[in-house]
């Protein structure tokens, strides 16, 4: 006796629609490796990876949320001295920002890479609005050769220029 299964595709009809969450892509070439940059935007997590060759080995994650109780952590000396034309002050990473490997991170050097971008960009996020909440995760899937401050340099213009 045969038995017919009926097609899935002949049951219903699948309409396309944008998916909501707003996602921004950029690569660059760093120390000859093809790195690319990715940022999803959902509305409790930003979401972005750099990855090289395929790679995706490291996650590291960063709240931005901060409690009542720890405002006084929330002010930034940088944001408190009254040159605020000094470019140096711009780029340092906010002290209340603390990034977490979540996964991955087994080469010590590429973990203190993830966790030091991960501080960076949450800190660029933070500037950019500082009512911003959501929780920042970064994944990571770095050649070993990245660990210097030129290519900390690269990747940190790269991931900027995808959030």
């Amino acid at each position: 006796m045969a038995t017919t299964v009926a097609s899935p595709a002949k049951d219903y009809i699948v309409t396309p629609t944008p998916y909501p969450a707003h996602t921004k892509t950029r690569s660059s070439s760093i120390k000859g490796l093809q790195t690319t940059a990715t940022c999803i935007n959902f509305a409790d997590k930003i979401f972005i990876t750099v990855t090289q060759e395929g790679r995706l080995a490291h996650w590291v994650h960063v709240p931005l949320d901060i409690a009542a109780t720890d405002a006084s952590m929330a002010s930034n000396a940088h944001l408190d001295c009254e040159d605020d034309d000094d470019p140096v002050s711009d780029l340092l990473p906010m002290h209340h920002l603390t990034a977490t490997t979540i996964l991955g991170g087994t080469v010590p050097e590429l973990e203190i890479l993830g966790q030091t971008l991960a501080t960076q960009i949450a800190s660029a996020i933070k500037t950019r609005g500082e009512r911003e909440t959501r929780l920042v995760v970064l994944g990571l899937g770095l050649d070993k050769s990245m660990a210097s401050r030129e290519e900390f340099s690269e990747l940190v213009g790269l991931a900027l220029q995808a959030i």
